[in-house]
């Protein structure tokens, strides 16, 4: 963070980075679909599931990316929340923990392993004294229940490469299996586990166990430097995936006819084991979450809404993407859910069809484009996203536009400013811009959002230039100028998201862009940027600023019928999530005793944390200036690199 702070760019991590992640391949022959069936055959109403989705569409805090209800093993509700597409994976982050557990319940099947095993007898070959002494006690089954108290967690996972050994020889700080603490390193070391017994990653471990006799094709998880599957995080997977690995526990780990899974493991993995002492979620399994909101409840749980909720008494399972800011299950959209299925009506029966509820369903799931499903069955939907985000207020809700608050009141004229002023854009901004490129003041900002940049150790090289230009059939496209790559933008206008891949060092990444065209309260001609990674929880903004000839009043929008090419711009980015997910995670950073660690102490000690806190906000919101090249605008523009 504090390179990061210092605008250093490129290899800054401890951690040796290798490309791995693919581009999302397109449907396999052999991968299996859940049947789609109506919510009323199901003993379910559609008015029901409608709501749902619309309560979760509408409440601040939610941003939701995908949604699939099951029930009795059949999808009866499914949509997209505009620009994400139900068909694409989703990184995961920690709700792949639950499928790093059932690889550890076949190998004790297999007779490989015993929840009572000591650590370090696995690890035989890396023993010494100290690890010895600290890791004496330690179990595989304080490593599923979270109550290793091994202080070595993901925060210093980016520390080295060796991440076995730094756990191995880390300080302890309570004793295995008196207290729940969550740290992502245990399932790390779940995964080192099966390495080690098996000789292969826990990854392919599991293809030929799990994921091929379910069909899950399209699936890649990340590993270590030592080629060990990550276990904690880094799985990408589609949500209907997700939903069946839910619905696999709920058959007690059979599929057609198989026992993937032992049914005692599923038994006693769904069964409390340790009370976790956190509100909302207060007890904990075998690398899962024991739920209250309905009998024999479990979740498979992702920060930042990545979520699995399975209810055995209803045979239902309800599966999540998202970009919010929940941790443990606590936030608007878990609450909105757990309610929701804590009131839920339904029963065994089928209830008798209701055509125009099951409209109603449709119309809210349609496709992003505007295609509506054919009765009876729900295919992939999408639900236009509200075009600003918005932030609570004293009296009214207020909308955040650019850094400036509005309410509600307002809304109506901004849109309208909105879509005039973006019209205006494309047919004469177009022009002028068409290949204009300016110099930044600053080269230590990525299109990636910090988050991403930490999670996956794929570090930005610093955009130092900005540029414009049109494309075939009159498109726009921002040009950003990182490192030695030009990463060319489509510009979608108005409610229309453009899609484009990226290449970040050899990883391909899926982004989509909306564009809105408006003016501050200066007068100046503001671009905004929404670039969402649809494969990740994170979005980048960036607003651009046009200076037209100095001018400070406010200008009214016929003042921009003919511009010139603006000379300066200037740009200020934002990101989700954002320094409230950063600052957390950089105060619980470092081992015990390390550098990072004491002068991090010594800061909040003088008081002068808050001062970090800001720079830190800084560094997340940056505030750049670009000055206009004076040398031919043609030259150098990028070809079309977008699909």
């Amino acid at each position: 963070m504090l390179k990061m702070i210092n605008r250093q760019t490129g290899e800054i991590s401890k951690v040796d980075y290798r490309p791995q992640k693919p581009a999302f391949p397109s449907a396999m022959e052999k991968e299996q679909h859940i049947e789609r069936r109506t919510p009323e055959s199901q003993g379910v109403s559609s008015a029901s599931v409608c709501e749902l989705f619309r309560r979760l569409n509408e409440t601040e805090g939610c941003d939701m990316h995908r949604i699939m209800v099951l029930r009795n093993g059949y999808v009866i509700g499914e949509t997209a929340f505009s620009p994400y597409q139900m068909d694409m994976w989703h990184v995961t982050h920690s709700m792949c923990k639950s499928i790093t557990g059932m690889a550890i319940g076949m190998l004790v099947a297999e007779g490989k392993l015993n929840v009572t095993d000591k650590v370090i007898d696995l690890f035989g070959s890396r023993k010494n004294i100290w690890s010895i002494l600290r890791m004496k006690d330690l179990t595989v089954w304080n490593l599923l229940t979270m109550s290793s108290g091994v202080q070595f967690n993901e925060s210093g996972a980016i520390s080295g490469n060796d991440w076995r050994k730094s756990f191995l020889e880390a300080s302890v700080s309570f004793a295995p299996g008196t207290k729940f603490e969550y740290n992502s390193m245990n399932s790390y070391m779940l995964s080192a586990i099966v390495t080690e017994i098996t000789g292969e990653s826990m990854f392919d471990y599991l293809k030929p166990r799990l994921f091929e006799p379910m069909g899950i094709e399209r699936v890649f998880w990340e590993s270590c430097p030592q080629k060990i599957t990550k276990g904690g995080w880094g799985l990408f997977m589609r949500i209907e995936d997700m939903a069946r690995l839910g619905q696999l526990y709920l058959q007690k780990g059979m599929w057609n006819g198989q026992q993937l899974v032992p049914e005692k493991w599923v038994t006693d993995a769904t069964t409390p084991q340790i009370s976790t002492g956190i509100e909302n979620a207060e007890h904990y399994g075998y690398q899962l979450w024991v739920n209250a909101d309905r009998e024999g409840a479990f979740a498979f749980n992702g920060m930042l809404g990545q979520n699995v909720y399975c209810y055995p008494d209803i045979q239902m399972v309800i599966a999540t993407n998202a970009g919010n800011g929940e941790v443990f299950q606590y936030g608007a959209m878990t609450g909105i859910i757990q309610s929701f299925m804590h009131d839920l009506k339904l029963q065994d029966d089928p209830l008798a069809e209701d055509i125009s509820s099951l409209t109603m369903l449709k119309s809210v799931c349609k496709h992003i484009a505007g295609r509506i499903p054919a009765l009876p069955t729900i295919t992939d939907g999408g639900w236009n996203r509200r075009p600003i985000p918005v932030s609570s207020g004293s009296a009214h809700r207020r909308t955040l536009v650019g850094h400036r608050l509005i309410r509600d009141n307002e809304r109506n004229q901004i849109y309208t400013s909105y879509r005039r002023v973006g019209n205006q854009f494309r047919r004469i901004w177009t022009d002028c811009l068409d290949g204009a490129v300016y110099d930044l003041d600053v080269r230590g900002v990525g299109i990636f959002p910090l988050m991403i940049q930490v999670i996956h150790n794929n570090f930005t090289d610093g955009i130092r230039k900005i540029g414009f230009h049109k494309g075939g059939n009159n498109f726009f496209y921002m040009d950003l100028y990182e490192g030695e790559t030009i990463i060319s933008l489509q510009c979608g206008f108005g409610d229309h998201y453009t899609v484009s891949d990226i290449d970040m060092h050899g990883e391909i990444y899926h982004v989509s862009v909306k564009t809105i065209g408006t003016t501050d309260e200066y007068g100046r001609f503001v671009l905004r940027n929404e670039i969402y990674f649809l494969e990740e929880a994170a979005t980048r903004m960036i607003n651009i600023y046009f200076n037209i000839n100095d001018m400070q009043e406010e200008i009214p929008v016929a003042a921009y019928l003919h511009p010139a090419t603006p000379q300066s711009i200037e740009i200020r980015m934002d990101e989700t999530p954002g320094s409230d997910m950063m600052m957390p995670s950089l105060r619980a950073v470092a081992i015990d005793g390390s550098l990072e660690k004491i002068l991090l102490n010594k800061m909040s000690q003088l008081g002068a944390i808050d001062v970090f806190d800001q720079t830190v906000r800084a560094t997340v919101r940056p505030v750049l200036h670009g000055t206009l090249l004076k040398e031919d605008k043609a030259e150098d523009v990028p070809q079309n690199q977008t699909s």
